[in-house]
């Protein structure tokens, strides 16, 4: 009989498994993860918060309580693949502006829900957070290097209401 010296962590049990870093996809509808002409990602995270405090002044002391939380920007880095009709990232912004017209129209602005998954070894969904009303706060579309042959990526922060998981 093997001895878990208090140390079990639940390994032994079917039921355990490690999330792994690539094992994970990153879906905002028409631009990443699924669809014809939505590109692929390569990078991205979980997201972060951090809570704002309020302060409750005593006589000898002051009290500090989480008040209201505070979402990170996501950073998303997507492979910019040639598609056969215009580039999804540059088609979201475009909602917004056109820089061909100079039109700039803030009514229709299109904040999406995003998904990520992380998958087990089988495909199977082991942990999906939702972002809601998210739009892209910043948009890269790469440097380019004549003595690099990387693949060309465009880099996105995405700036987003709440995330929570499903």
């Amino acid at each position: 009989m093997a001895r878990t010296m208090g140390f079990d962590l639940g390994l032994n049990s079917g039921n355990t498994c490690f999330k792994r870093k690539f094992r994970w996809m990153f879906f905002v509808d028409g631009v990443s993860g699924d669809g014809i002409n939505a590109l692929p990602p390569v990078r991205s995270s979980r997201p972060s918060l951090s809570f704002k405090e309020m302060e409750a002044q005593h006589l000898n002391e002051t009290i500090y309580y989480p008040s209201k939380p505070d979402w990170k920007p996501l950073p998303l880095s997507l492979y910019d693949i040639k598609k056969d009709n215009e580039h999804p990232v540059f088609e979201w912004f475009k909602w917004l502006y056109d820089p061909s017209s100079g039109d700039w129209n803030q009514s229709n602005w299109i904040k999406r829900k995003c998904r990520l998954e992380l998958y087990d070894g089988c495909g199977k969904v082991l942990e999906e957070w939702i972002f809601e009303n998210a739009w892209p706060q910043n948009i890269e579309f790469g440097e380019l290097d004549m003595a690099s042959s990387d693949v060309v990526t465009v880099d996105l922060t995405l700036r987003y209401d709440r995330a929570y998981l499903k």
